[in-house]
């Protein structure tokens, strides 16, 4: 084994990024840029990574679509707006047409969502007092909701 033999050098670190790439994908989807970045703490490059991770797109193992509706749905589980949701899928590379055609896919009702954020958070009474009604109306801002979704919440209509 000489230790100029690339081909013996690139087994070993093919097979662990294969086994990293697999273990992550068996417990959640995950985006490319996560996957890069996860690799990228076990020391494996960029480049050394990417065409395996070609080949697990190519064969529909990894999908940042799939990745991109999960992550919505999830983001939706938590109470989290189209904006919170939006701004997340973009730190992990997804585009902006990939984010509106899974939202199309999921057609969540940010309003509900919206109205049933703010009755666990707050109660099914509406705020007594400016003060109140600008905290909620906050709240709701902070998770991500646009303002005809918090006008919605906080008004019902």
């Amino acid at each position: 084994m000489s230790p100029n033999n690339p081909d013996n050098m690139a087994e070993p670190s093919r097979k662990i990024i294969i086994d990293a790439i697999t273990r992550m994908l068996a417990r959640r989807e995950h985006s490319v840029a996560e996957i890069i970045k996860k690799l990228a703490q076990k020391d494996i490059s960029e480049a050394s990574a990417l065409p395996i991770i070609g080949e697990f797109s190519e064969a529909n193992i990894q999908s940042d679509a799939r990745y991109t509706e999960a992550k919505i749905r999830s983001c939706m589980a938590r109470g989290i707006g189209p904006r919170r949701v939006k701004a997340e899928l973009s730190q992990h590379d997804i585009s902006e047409a990939m984010v509106d055609n899974a939202l199309h896919e999921v057609a969540p009702d940010w309003f509900t969502l919206a109205r049933e954020v703010r009755d666990k958070k707050y109660g099914l009474t509406a705020p007594e007092d400016f003060k109140q009604r600008q905290k909620q109306m906050q709240f709701l801002q902070y998770r991500g909701f646009y303002q005809s979704h918090i006008q919605y919440a906080m008004d019902g209509d």
